[in-house]
């Protein structure tokens, strides 16, 4: 069938006048109305009116028999229908029913309470939609009578209808506990430089939360951005930064992400923000990575197999390291529609056969929008089943002892009877970022942002006698203060830029993180190729190797030691990088010796591997090795202390294939201090080992 999609901006204006008509079709049920259906017999006066009327409704109907998908599109043709009689069943009630399909939700019971009460038997299911809509306004106890009133309708042979009733009236059970006991959060549209009057959804937030890339629906003008399917444009990914305290206005990434007469849709992004995963309606329905180089989006990549199957993959979700991820599919063998995945990568790069979470996670529902904090081992997720209060509900587990706990459902007024979906959290846990369809936003679905707060304030007993006239008793009050956001203490975020360090000029380089104890690898990820810019969360507890490499300069060494923190906090460490020329030299922050020794520590085994792999890259470098003292002790025991320090690295190398030829070892002891000895901090930065080169 063709088809030709309703003006949005004529949707609008109708739309608007939504109010004024409720204000007035109320009175159906106030006086003596009876059910006035459109026939020609019932309006010989107006006959040119009628006609009109009739025109309305059959081009509503070409919409309703579409299907859901289209319901929103017959409203405004009722609704000039319904102006000029609102005593009709049974245009109120497809007013009403496909109003729960659209944006105007809280709308809908109005017009099907109307219907019913003209003709309680205006269609099979009247009671079931008027369910829908009060359960969609957290109207509880009503939505669960009418749910049960349209169940002692059915047959034992329905047994679908049967099943989905009783699910229905479980949510309005779970909805009704939950909403009692509302979790501690504000909910805010993150506003109209995002949202429109149109979808938008699946946010993907950078690690520090200042770029924002998500999925929209809206038009382009040309009918060949139109989906078949459902009658709305087609989707497309686009980006917006965070500048000033807001949101900038958002901007269609464009080619090559997304290709035209398909779905593109955002479905994740690296932990470096540097890599973008995209979903493509095209086969079924697979997953695309795309890079960012010189600030531009490379060509997407289908995702080889087993990521990708013959079902549809949606969303996906790495660790920190990028080896463990997890994504959706609805591949064959799983639990219901979509559930939730995990994969894990080799050596070299290679994904194992995806396994099934299992029933503790995935239901016979729907399981969607997969996200994994910094942590590893915290999940969330939005799923249609488990204790959902309707649609899909947002869900947090936890993985320990080998285990994920029971999910446990985020709460009113997180999510709602509606669809609240994809949430992400940037690393400082401050806020969080969703979509939902059941709030006062700008249009269909909305992105929001979450600020958890902490805990109440108890109560607080005064033990000061009162002086006011006529009050004998001590007063208890709720001490209250403003919201505050409650940051995760176990994290830190690191962030710079590196560039060269006689241009200053940005570099793109590549950034490893490597738990020094363990001598495991942590994170690896890349410079933004334009700014040089970097930023990766970290997890308290540990200590950090940190190691900057660029093509054609020496590599950079850092230590971050977070074994003791406790707290959230920000770190700024801006990079310069040696150039590889005669007389470059940087200090090997990963070189550990034991107190008053020269023995090196297994500690040291990662920095040290990078210097055989630096000077096996380039086979005619010459290098010196320098060791130095803090000024505490003898001037003579200090020299000798570094220059055994400095010689213990080159027979380290000289015994992993490195001509002694090469190979220099000096040392300074407190000569050419680069912080102050009078403090312990200064003194732990001069107690350091170089690298120079000396020759090419």
């Amino acid at each position: 069938m063709s088809y030709t999609v309703y003006s949005q901006q004529m949707y609008s204006r109708k739309v608007s006048r939504l109010l004024l008509t409720l204000c007035f079709v109320s009175f159906a049920l106030l006086g003596w109305a009876q059910d006035k259906e459109f026939v020609k017999k019932n309006f010989k006066d107006d006959k040119k009116g009628y006609r009109k009327a009739m025109d309305s409704i059959k081009k509503g109907d070409s919409y309703y028999l579409l299907g859901a998908h289209f319901y929103h599109f017959a409203i405004p043709y009722y609704m000039s229908a319904e102006k000029f009689n609102p005593n009709s069943a049974t245009i109120n009630y497809k007013i009403g029913k496909c109003m729960i399909y659209s944006s105007m939700k809280t709308h809908a019971a109005t017009y099907l309470e109307i219907a019913i009460s003209l003709n309680a038997d205006v269609a099979p299911d009247a009671h079931y939609c008027l369910a829908r809509a009060y359960h969609l306004t957290m109207n509880w106890d009503k939505a669960k009578l009418q749910y049960s009133t349209y169940l002692q309708t059915l047959t034992p042979e329905q047994t679908r209808q049967i099943t989905d009733v009783r699910k229905k009236i479980d949510e309005c059970n779970n909805g009704k506990l939950l909403s009692q006991s509302p979790t501690r959060a504000f909910i805010d549209n993150v506003g109209t430089t995002i949202n429109t009057q149109y979808p938008e959804y699946s946010p993907e937030i950078s690690s520090d939360g200042s770029k924002m890339i998500y999925t929209a629906r809206i038009p382009n003008g040309s009918k060949k951005s139109i989906d078949e399917k459902d009658g709305q444009s087609f989707e497309n990914i686009f980006i917006s930064y965070y500048k000033n305290g807001k949101w900038s206005p958002a901007e269609n990434l464009g080619t090559p992400v997304n290709k035209g007469k398909s779905n593109n849709a955002a479905a994740g992004i690296s932990p470096d923000g540097q890599t973008l995963y995209i979903y493509h309606s095209s086969r079924n329905g697979d997953i695309y990575q795309t890079h960012l180089d010189n600030n531009e989006w490379t060509k997407p990549q289908k995702m080889a197999k087993p990521i990708n199957s013959d079902g549809k993959e949606t969303s996906i979700t790495f660790s920190r390291d990028g080896k463990t991820m997890y994504f959706v599919s609805d591949r064959l063998g799983g639990y219901g529609m979509g559930d939730i995945y995990k994969s894990t990568a080799d050596g070299e790069g290679n994904w194992s056969d995806p396994q099934n979470l299992g029933a503790a996670i995935n239901t016979q529902y729907d399981e969607k929008g997969v996200f994994l904090q910094p942590d590893g081992n915290t999940l969330y997720f939005s799923s249609t089943g488990h204790n959902t209060m309707g649609g899909y509900d947002v869900f947090k587990t936890v993985y320990d002892s080998g285990h994920w706990s029971s999910p446990e459902n985020l709460g009113y007024p997180v999510n709602t009877p509606g669809d609240d979906i994809f949430f992400v959290m940037p690393s400082d846990g401050k806020h969080a970022y969703y979509s939902s369809d059941l709030r006062s936003g700008s249009g269909d679905m909305d992105i929001y942002m979450i600020t958890f707060l902490g805990a109440e304030k108890p109560m607080m007993v005064s033990t000061t006698p009162n002086t006011l006239s006529g009050i004998t008793s001590h007063i208890a009050d709720v001490m209250s203060t403003e919201a505050v956001a409650v940051p995760l203490a176990n994290r830190a975020i690191l962030s710079g830029i590196v560039v060269d360090s006689e241009t200053h000029t940005p570099l793109f380089a590549s950034i490893e993180l490597v738990d020094n104890k363990k001598n495991t690898s942590v994170s690896h990820f890349n410079t933004d190729s334009l700014t040089g810019k970097y930023v990766v969360t970290l997890v308290s507890g540990v200590n950090y190797g940190i190691t900057v490499k660029a093509d054609k300069h020496l590599f950079y060494s850092a230590n971050l030691d977070l074994t003791d923190s406790t707290h959230y906090h920000e770190i700024v460490k801006n990079i310069a990088m040696q150039p590889l020329e005669v007389g470059s030299h940087v200090a090997l922050r990963n070189i550990f010796f034991d107190y008053d020794k020269s023995s090196l520590r297994k500690e040291s085994a990662g920095e040290l591997v990078r210097i055989i792999d630096l000077l096996h890259k380039y086979p005619t470098l010459k290098i010196e090795i320098d060791g130095y003292t803090d000024d505490k002790g003898a001037v003579d025991y200090n020299m000798a202390l570094s220059t055994s320090r400095a010689q213990s690295v080159i027979n380290y190398l000289k015994t992993h294939g490195i001509a002694p030829g090469r190979l220099t070892a000096k040392g300074f002891g407190a000569a050419n201090p680069v912080a102050s000895n009078a403090t312990d901090a200064g003194r732990q930065l001069n107690r350091r080992t170089e690298f120079k080169i000396t020759g090419k």
